[in-house]
């Protein structure tokens, strides 16, 4: 488990020390503000303030940004070299892959909740 947290930490401030987070997270606001806007204006009609808009929204984004997010979770490594040195730790490559994947949804967890 201690692994795993250690990878996630990694690839977090990997994505955050890049504009890669960053720009997801404005993106992913942006359409989701945008489309609420435009989709969502029946507040008035119903006389109630609800979320649900954002949320049908919300899935479509994330349809298109979650792979987006998730395709350059392991081909970054291979394009850097780190691959083969990841590798050579002692974890194995189910940890690799859940401590990047735990980093990602953490990532998308963080946009729902802005």
């Amino acid at each position: 488990m201690k692994q795993i947290w250690i990878i996630t930490k990694r690839e977090l401030q990997a994505y955050f020390d890049s504009l890669m987070a960053y720009i997801l997270l404005i993106l992913f606001l942006g359409f989701s503000g945008f489309f609420t806007w435009i989709y969502g204006n029946d507040i008035f009609f119903i006389k109630q303030a609800t979320l649900m808009p954002f949320f049908n929204i919300a899935y479509w984004t994330l349809f298109f940004f979650i792979p987006a997010l998730t395709m350059r979770l392991l081909s970054e490594e291979n394009r850097m070299g780190t691959i083969e040195l990841l590798l050579t730790k002692p974890v194995s490559n189910w940890q690799v892959l859940m401590g990047k994947y735990v980093a990602s949804m953490l990532l998308i967890a963080t946009a729902l909740l802005l």
